[in-house]
C-alpha cells in the first residue's frame, strides 16, 4: 500500500501565499516554480474549456472550489461564480 502525500495546487497556493504574506522570499523563489505551473495550468484548462461536456466542466468547478476553500477563499462569496 502507498501512500500519496503530494500536496494539491490548493494546498500549494496556501503554502505561496503564506510565504508571501510573510516575505519569505527565499523560500518564495525557491516555490515559485511550482506556481508558475499553476498558472499556465489555468490557462491551459481556460484555453480548453469550450470543448468539454457538460459533467468534465461540474468535475472542473467542483475542482476549483474544494481547492479555493482548501486556500482559504469562501467562493460562495463570488455568488457562486468561479
Amino acid at each position: 500500500m502507498t501512500i500519496d502525500l503530494t500536496p494539491s495546487w490548493g494546498e500549494l497556493g496556501q503554502l505561496v501565499k503564506r510565504l508571501a504574506f510573510s516575505a519569505e522570499d527565499k523560500a518564495l523563489r525557491h516555490i515559485w516554480p511550482e506556481a508558475a505551473k499553476a498558472f499556465a495550468s489555468a490557462q491551459a484548462l481556460t484555453n480548453v474549456m469550450g470543448s468539454l461536456t457538460e459533467a468534465q466542466r461540474a468535475i472542473v468547478a467542483q475542482t476549483m472550489y474544494d481547492e479555493l476553500v482548501k486556500q482559504g477563499y469562501d467562493p460562495s462569496q463570488e455568488g457562486g461564480r468561479l
